[in-house]
């Protein structure tokens, strides 16, 4: 039985030596002497077995920065608005689709893609509150549709499809699906920037 204490008295031990140290907590009132008071005496357990106190952090050295908040922190450019792991632009100007194409790619972006009713939902969204009721969308028809971020084109929300001889390029309606139109519309965009490039 003694046998059986002392183990549980090492161990105890060993495993409050090798504890991972928990994250800081706003403490409650009245407690602030008792944190101070166990700081100040020597750190030993209830059993008599020794704990060392936990290490300092490491001072940064002069020339040494701290990430900065950004670098922690995935933060879209102003003017974007960030969805999942992307930030995304409404760009109100009406151009037509390779315009409107160059011009998120001037910005280090790609035409926006939908790949689920959520993401298409958000680009409706975005498009309702810049004022506008369509937008280009980074579809085109070329041996099929796809996307020209490269992304797959594996969902489809289609209100109208038009003949792809005439109509190459697709947009977005915030009262229904997408559909695809004559490429030389000027109409606005939403361009798209994934988190690497933000």
């Amino acid at each position: 039985m003694k046998t059986l204490l002392l183990l549980t008295v090492v161990l105890s031990g060993v495993l409050a030596v090798t504890a991972k140290p928990v994250e800081a907590v706003e403490p409650v009132e009245g407690t602030q002497e008792l944190q101070e008071e166990n700081l100040a005496s020597v750190a030993e357990n209830e059993a008599g077995v020794f704990v060392p106190e936990a290490e300092e952090p490491e001072m940064l050295s002069a020339g040494e920065m701290a990430p900065s908040v950004e670098g922690r922190f995935f933060v879209c450019p102003a003017g974007w608005e960030r969805y999942k792991s992307s930030c995304y632009l409404y760009v109100s100007a009406g151009r037509s689709w390779t315009s409107a194409a160059a011009n998120c790619n001037s910005l280090g972006a790609t035409m926006a893609s939908a790949h689920d009713l959520f993401e298409y939902s958000f680009l409706q969204q975005l498009t309702s509150r810049g004022g506008g009721s369509l937008a280009w969308m980074g579809g085109l028809y070329f041996q099929g549709w796809r996307w020209v971020d490269q992304s797959p084109f594996n969902y489809n929300f289609w209100s109208a499809q038009h003949a792809v001889s005439r109509y190459q390029c697709l947009h977005l309606n915030t009262r229904a699906g997408w559909s695809n139109n004559n490429c030389a519309n000027g109409w606005p965009s939403i361009c798209r920037k994934s988190t690497d490039t933000c």
